[in-house]
């Protein structure tokens, strides 16, 4: 190395074999000046060395195999840097065996020690200077291409997360456990006793949205959410699927139901329609209590056409009147709507088909009275859920029943409804629990059926009812 400096130092010279992609801060480079070789094994030669480089690769030979290699202390323009380093043999010398320093996590990053002038070491440090920065830049747009090709092939990946939904249900539903949404699958009727000879969707559409207004007419506070095609794979006398056999009533409200070809044969598709409804405003829950040698409930139930079972009249004095049904069936007729039992001890009591011949499949009158009959004869309580009407003021409603209880309790009125409800105005209307109130009677009873086939409802839109009518 030629020039001229200020003295004599032994420097590092990078081979011809070293990529300038490994260099980087933390291993020798060119130019460095040594100033100290140690070794784990106590092993310490300090700068100046005797004999300059021939003496310092004598001493550093003997390091060869080391444990834990060396660490060399070089002088880096103005800074010290300290490089762990290991003594290796140079494979590309064949004449005679030669060592070098090899990096100790890259072994093709070699360096050998040469004497030096300082001021040629800092000449070759600024080009390893300029070397590490251009080597920097150019890791950095490689690594940002690698991005770049990571990011285009990257894809989100998704995965199940547990949900209570046992305790939401019973919490976040206005009744604890069902939804407050009914629906009615309509069948597309039969034109023709020959199988496969159906009406269209548009007629059978048709038949549930007047279905719908004729009830919305009748008084039935119910509102429309949806309507859908459902198709249904059906068994007709001349041509069946083997193996399958499937009832529109069973599967109107079921999660599953069975299809099967097992000869692949050709299915016939039937298109229904489902419609979707749900109570104009809410569903109010109220609990009748019987007590001991009750023998009358003092509510009448009727049917309408469109199949909704709804309270038509409540005896003053009775179990119904005490449980608050009077209230709030006084509150309907003076709104011009009916009092729809939409459930009956939890159990949806609404018409949920309509079949090909246009029959609506309908819970009966009598069956409920004997539940009810049987309730009473129990001394258990039931639970009734009626539809609130568009703009009933519910919380009036709560109010009316429970001080009607009270009053019979000897409690002032609305003490009882601050104590035990005082926070229920700051939830929402519809979805919270308060909405779903018990009103427990104190007493039960039975139907008993009219005889008067021209029974009257309390409404007075006699059209709108099935003639027949049961009460306590």
């Amino acid at each position: 190395m030629a020039g001229g400096g200020n003295s004599p130092v032994v420097a590092v010279k990078l081979t011809n074999s070293t990529q300038a992609e490994s260099w980087t801060e933390g291993r020798l480079l060119g130019g460095d000046v040594v100033l100290q070789i140690t070794s784990d094994t106590g092993v310490m030669l300090v700068a100046p060395f005797s004999g300059g480089k021939t003496g310092l690769m004598r001493e550093v030979k003997k390091l060869y195999n080391a444990p834990g290699g060396i660490k060399i202390k070089v002088k880096r323009g103005s800074s010290i840097v300290e490089v762990r380093a290991k003594v290796a043999v140079d494979e590309s010398s064949l004449l005679k065996k030669t060592y070098v320093l090899a990096s100790a996590t890259d072994s093709s990053h070699i360096a050998t020690l040469v004497d030096a002038m300082e001021q040629d070491c800092l000449l070759l440090q600024d080009k390893s200077r300029k070397m590490l920065e251009a080597t920097k830049m150019l890791r950095d747009f490689s690594k940002k291409d690698d991005l770049l090709v990571k990011l285009s092939s990257m894809k989100l990946k998704d995965s199940y997360v547990a949900y209570p939904w046992e305790q939401k249900m019973m919490t976040f539903l206005p009744v604890s456990g069902s939804a407050m949404v009914f629906s009615l699958l309509v069948m597309p009727p039969a034109l023709s006793p020959k199988a496969r000879d159906y009406a269209g969707v548009e007629q059978t559409s048709a038949r549930a949205i007047a279905w719908l207004s004729a009830a919305q007419a009748s008084g039935v506070p119910i509102t429309f959410v949806n309507i859908q095609t459902e198709p249904l794979f059906m068994q007709f006398a001349d041509y069946q699927v083997p193996g399958y056999k499937q009832d529109p009533a069973v599967i109107g409200n079921t999660g599953c139901y069975r299809l099967q070809d097992r000869e692949a044969m050709d299915v016939d598709v039937v298109r229904a329609v489902r419609l979707w409804y749900s109570p104009a405003a809410a569903e109010l829950a109220i609990d009748l209590k019987p007590e001991e040698n009750e023998s009358r409930l003092g509510v009448g139930i009727s049917c309408t056409e469109e199949g909704f079972c709804h309270v038509s009249s409540v005896d003053p004095g009775t179990v119904a009147d005490r449980a608050g049904l009077q209230t709030v069936y006084q509150a309907a007729c003076a709104a011009g709507k009916l009092l729809v039992i939409s459930r009956l001890g939890g159990e949806k009591i609404t018409p949920w088909l309509v079949a090909t011949s246009g029959s609506i499949r309908c819970y009966d009158t009598i069956s409920m009275s004997n539940k009810l009959s049987l309730h009473r004869q129990t001394g258990q309580s039931i639970r009734l859920h009626v539809m609130v009407w568009e703009g009933a003021l519910t919380a009036n409603l709560y109010n009316s029943t429970e001080d009607i209880s009270n009053r019979d309790k000897g409690i002032p009125s609305g003490y009882a409804n601050r104590s035990a409800y005082g926070n229920s105005e700051d939830h929402s209307p519809y979805y919270s629990k308060s909405q779903e109130k018990q009103y427990m009677s104190k007493d039960l009873s039975d139907f008993d059926v009219v005889t008067n086939s021209h029974a009257e409802p309390s409404l007075a839109m006699s059209d709108s009812y099935l003639q027949y009518k049961y009460v306590n």
